[in-house]
C-alpha cells in the first residue's frame, strides 16, 4: 500500500502560538512516521482546490476566515471520506463558520492558566489510545462548547483551578469521513512530549483509515 498522504494546514492569524514553527515541526514529525508523507501549507486556496490529493488533513489554525467555497469544499471532502484532525486552536478558528464547527463538534470557550496537569485516557481500546497510559503535560487546558452525545471521548483532564473535568480528545464520523480532535498543542513544551507525539501520529493514521 502507498504511504498515507497527509496535509498539515496552518493558519497564522493568531498571536499567541507559533503556528508556523510548530506546524513545520509537526510536519517533520509526520514525515518521520512510517507510511506517512506529509505536506505543509498556509495557502487557503488549497482548501477549495487541492484537498483531494490527501487522505487526511491536520488543521493547526487560529482565528482566520473561510470563504463559503473553502468551507463547502472542506466539508464535502470530509463527507466523501477524507479524514480531518483538528488540533488545539482548530477549535478557536473560523468563528463565523457554523458548518465547520458543526463538523468539528467543538468551539473554543476559554482555557486554564498555562500549567501542569494530567491527561487521563478514558477509552483504552481505540486505535488512537490503545496501550497509551495517562500522561503529564504542561499546556493550556481547553474548555469547549461541545455536544458529548455526538462524539466518543478518548481523553479528559481535571482542572483544579475550576474543579472541573474537561474532554481533551474525541472522535466521530462525519458523512463517510473520520474526524478527530485533540485539545493539546500550545507550544514546544507539549509538542516534544512522547505521548503527545504518539497521539499525533495515530490521529493522522486513524483519520486516514490506516489504523
Amino acid at each position: 500500500m502507498d504511504n498515507l498522504k497527509s496535509l498539515v494546514f496552518v493558519g497564522t492569524e493568531g498571536i499567541y502560538h507559533d503556528h508556523d514553527g510548530n506546524g513545520k515541526y509537526l510536519t517533520d514529525l509526520l514525515n518521520q512516521t512510517e507510511n506517512v508523507d506529509a505536506d505543509f501549507s498556509q495557502d487557503y486556496d488549497i482548501l477549495s482546490s487541492g484537498l483531494n490529493a490527501y487522505e487526511s488533513i491536520l488543521f493547526y489554525t487560529d482565528v482566520g476566515e473561510l470563504t463559503s467555497e473553502q468551507e463547502n469544499e472542506l466539508l464535502k471532502y470530509i463527507e466523501s471520506g477524507g479524514g480531518f484532525f483538528g488540533l488545539h486552536t482548530a477549535a478557536a478558528s473560523f468563528r463565523e463558520s457554523e458548518g465547520y464547527h458543526g463538523m468539528l463538534n467543538g468551539f473554543f470557550n476559554g482555557h486554564s492558566p498555562y500549567m501542569d496537569f494530567t491527561v487521563n485516557v478514558t477509552e483504552t481500546e481505540h486505535p488512537i489510545t490503545v496501550g497509551l497510559a495517562d500522561f503529564d503535560v504542561k499546556d493550556e487546558l481547553y474548555y469547549l462548547i461541545h455536544n458529548p452525545d455526538t462524539s466518543t471521548h478518548l481523553m479528559s483532564a481535571y482542572d483544579d483551578t475550576k474543579d472541573e473535568t474537561h474532554v481533551m480528545a474525541f472522535y466521530h464520523i462525519y458523512g463517510k469521513g473520520r474526524v478527530f480532535y485533540f485539545a493539546l498543542g500550545h507550544d514546544m513544551e507539549v509538542l516534544g512530549n512522547p505521548a503527545f507525539q504518539d497521539v499525533i501520529r495515530r490521529g493522522v493514521l486513524w483519520t486516514g483509515n490506516r489504523i
